[in-house]
């Protein structure tokens, strides 16, 4: 029982840290663009149009949670929390008035937002016009008070930005913001694996016995997802280079890892639970995984 006990406790405590590092990513990503020297004058030539717009259901809009929440709403957005519970406000009455307008009021606030994404991506602001997250923040900022002498990552911070990434409502699978680092994708899919589970359980094991095969490991395919990776940015990597190179922590510009195995290594620390130790993989088992990923015989080497 304690055991059992321990290891939910672990299993809960590591997705709350990956909730949190989407929230990170977030503000990274926000805070990338947010202080360009061509977002405030955009934002306070769009404001009166934006506040004219939803001057119908103004009333409802009374602080900075309301707007976030409005906003978040316009664009199909639902926050989660550890546990996968939505982010639920009390919800709002409106009058009858209100409910015959708020569909107006929703598309012309998503049409003075395009206007002014159009603007700030003209100015060679770094925003993604095509994710419907920087669309919420062009909205909060046209609506809400902006200190403008904040730092940008605490103005990112206020913004309580959407994650960079969102999961299918059927866990089917995962969309992302143009730009995302390999980190923040990794992270993702663990979530969205978690988020399955919680869904529909433990996938069933697919039967070996009579003929047919056993499925492969969940570290297997982990550990091959990962080298293709690695391929992608080394085709012609070895298994001894990648064995050898494991330990090197050094990097790129970006983060990113400048040897096979050490790409290998950090793309599996970042698939792995928090407090999880990644191993070196056996050198014949990386021989194995790179012949059947480039389509050849598996000829295990000798000595």
């Amino acid at each position: 029982m304690t055991g059992g006990r321990n290891r939910d406790k672990q299993m809960a405590n590591a997705l709350t840290k990956r909730f949190q590092a989407e929230e990170r990513q977030a503000i990274v990503a926000l805070s990338r663009w947010i202080g360009h020297s061509a977002v405030r004058g955009v934002i306070e030539r769009r404001r009166a149009g934006a506040e004219a717009v939803v001057k119908p259901i103004g009333r409802l809009l009374t602080d900075q949670i309301q707007v976030i929440r409005f906003c978040w709403h316009v664009y199909g957005i639902a926050g989660v929390e550890p546990g996968w519970r939505l982010r639920r406000g009390e919800p709002w009455l409106l009058t009858p008035r209100e409910m015959i307008v708020i569909e107006r009021v929703e598309a012309d606030f998503r049409g003075v937002v395009q206007l002014a994404v159009n603007e700030l991506h003209g100015a060679g602001v770094g925003l993604a016009p095509s994710w419907g997250g920087d669309h919420v923040i062009v909205g909060e900022l046209l609506l809400l008070d902006v200190d403008w002498q904040l730092p940008e990552q605490k103005l990112a911070e206020a913004m309580q930005p959407p994650a960079i990434s969102a999961i299918h409502t059927d866990a089917s699978g995962t969309i992302h913001r143009r730009g995302i680092w390999e980190k923040a994708e990794s992270n993702i899919t663990a979530l969205r694996r978690s988020y399955e589970h919680h869904l529909y359980g433990p996938p069933p094991r697919a039967p070996y016995a009579g003929g047919g095969t056993r499925a492969t490991p969940e570290s297997t395919r982990t550990r091959r997802d990962a080298l293709r990776k690695v391929l992608d940015r080394w085709p012609d990597a070895t298994a001894s280079r990648i064995y050898t190179t494991f330990g090197d922590h050094t990097r790129q510009r970006g983060g990113q890892a400048a040897t096979p195995g050490g790409y290998l290594r950090q793309l599996l620390e970042a698939d792995a639970d928090a407090g999880d130790v990644v191993k070196r993989p056996p050198r014949t088992t990386l021989y194995e995984d790179l012949s059947l990923l480039r389509g050849k015989p598996v000829n295990k080497p000798s000595g």
